[in-house]
């Protein structure tokens, strides 16, 4: 079940708790720091993704005038909407229109964890009879709420605060277990809380990008003061010259009025309700790839790019629109595409869960289905990329190694030097993007690629193996380099391999 928590910025510790205790279901919650038009467009799509709501009720939240405005948007939208009372306090309005209510005010204990759980399971069989809503007796004792209990830190919560993206309280877990005076022999918990806060700090200057960006959006829209965005967003393109997802360079001087909608504009405003799926435009250049016997130089036509790899959320959309994977046109492209189709109807859960991992555990031949639904659903042409337009969208028109430049650099990638020993969520890197403001083109995890390779002679089941491209978080630096690929049977199903898109222009 896809899950949505609604809090008050200042209850968000719950949402984290929550999220430890039913990690079986698909679980979301807005973890930024600016919290105005920015969370709620993430809300509006994330809540017509979900299943349904979780509100935790608290003075805070129902004083929230944002989160007053998710209730609506869940009821707009027809979702199932379960209350959780966090403070005892809290009296529960009658209009906020609770399909169900349970207690967490005296914590987690066996008792609550079963009520919500019932909740949940009552809320994803929507036929099962439905108890009605009942304010819990929150005012069982006069002594007030049980003082908190202290958080817990062990590795484990450590992970999963990564995991969720959490890094603050990553860190501060960490430095709760050195201050305890927990040791081991073989964790390094220096360099884990080194990592927490470098994620921390990335995440942070991409939040302060993202709402300079939003106030210079509403000063360009609002004519009054459109002269004055308009100056500031010319110097923030200084320093972020490939941050436009709203199309703000539309007002600059020098565009031709009633100018028509371009096939990246079109695509990005299609694509706009479904989190992380944009695009990006890689303009047409030349790569040059210097071997042993010489430099090799191909012309790549100009081409978009999805800006992240395809992300578990994303492809479970595939699999259940009615017209995506259980229809096996989408596999009509080979033969031995539809005869794997006919042969194996079931597909394989990724190994690293969380909606915006990227999709791996999926094939050669499933990974093209998928772009052959989402280039019908977009009404473009959409496939997966050639080695020379990753290897361009890499190397931009400097011929470098790295997305970033020259130089390998383990805090921009998810590779074995990292030590994160998992996926990562696709956007956690801004500073490892390439120039056309392209996420994970390294790392990762491997991506497949539209070319195929003759096969080992040693290989007698595939007529034919397909080239992956970028390395993952299991490789060395050197398999990350701009110039290295593999090639492995069009069947390989990993949780090392996952895949992009790419729409032609042309």
């Amino acid at each position: 079940m896809r899950i949505v928590i609604s809090s008050a910025n200042e209850d968000r510790p719950y949402c984290v708790n929550i999220a430890e205790m039913i990690d079986h279901h698909t679980l979301w919650f807005y973890q930024k720091a600016d919290r105005g038009v920015e969370r709620l467009k993430e809300m509006q799509r994330r809540i017509a993704w979900c299943d349904g709501l979780l509100f935790l009720i608290s003075e805070n939240s129902l004083a929230s005038a944002e989160c007053r405005r998710d209730l609506e948007l869940a009821r707009n939208e027809g979702k199932p909407i379960i209350g959780v009372v966090i403070d005892r306090h809290t009296r529960i309005p009658e209009e906020l229109g609770l399909t169900n209510c349970v207690n967490l005010s005296d914590g987690l204990t066996v008792e609550a964890v079963r009520d919500l759980m019932r909740a949940l399971y009552i809320a994803e069989h929507a036929d099962a009879p439905m108890p009605p809503a009942k304010e819990p007796d929150l005012m069982l004792s006069a002594q007030g709420a049980a003082p908190p209990e202290m958080p817990r830190a062990d590795i484990e919560s450590v992970v999963r605060a990564l995991e969720n993206g959490d890094y603050e309280r990553a860190r501060d877990l960490i430095d709760l277990l050195k201050e305890r005076g927990e040791t081991s022999v073989f964790i390094d918990l220096d360099a884990m809380r080194a990592l927490a806060q470098s994620a921390l700090n990335r995440q942070q200057e991409q939040q302060k990008m993202e709402q300079e960006y939003r106030n210079i959006y509403h000063l360009i829209k609002a004519e009054v003061t459109r002269q004055i965005g308009v100056d500031a967003f010319r110097r923030f393109r200084q320093k972020f010259p490939d941050y436009d997802p709203d199309g703000l360079a539309a007002f600059l001087p020098g565009r031709p009025p009633n100018k028509p909608e371009t096939l990246l504009e079109r695509l990005n405003r299609m694509s706009a309700k479904v989190p992380l799926l944009e695009w990006r435009e890689v303009p047409a250049g030349r790569v040059r790839i210097r071997t042993g016997d010489g430099d090799h130089q191909k012309d790549v036509d100009a081409f978009l790019m999805t800006r992240y790899p395809i992300t578990n959320l994303q492809y479970n959309m595939f699999m259940k629109a009615p017209n995506g994977y259980c229809d096996p046109r989408w596999w009509d492209f080979a033969p031995e595409a539809r005869k794997w189709r006919d042969s194996e109807p079931n597909y394989k859960p990724p190994q690293f869960k969380g909606p915006d991992r990227p999709r791996e555990t999926v094939n050669w031949y499933d990974a093209r289905a998928f772009c052959n639904w989402l280039g019908h659903i977009l009404d473009a042409k959409i496939t997966l990329p050639t080695l020379r337009q990753r290897q361009r969208a890499i190397m931009g028109d400097d011929d470098r190694g790295f997305p970033w430049g020259a130089d390998f650099d383990p805090t921009r990638c998810n590779t074995v030097e990292s030590r994160t020993q998992m996926t990562t969520v696709v956007n956690q890197y801004p500073n490892g993007v390439g120039p056309y403001d392209i996420y994970d083109l390294v790392g990762n995890t491997w991506e497949w690629c539209l070319d195929t390779v003759e096969k080992p002679a040693n290989d007698t089941g595939e007529k034919y193996h397909v080239v992956i491209h970028g390395g993952a978080f299991l490789s060395k630096s050197n398999r990350a380099h701009v110039t290295h690929y593999m090639s492995v049977p069009p069947q390989s199903q990993y949780g090392s391999i996952g895949f992009r898109a790419v729409a032609l222009m042309r």
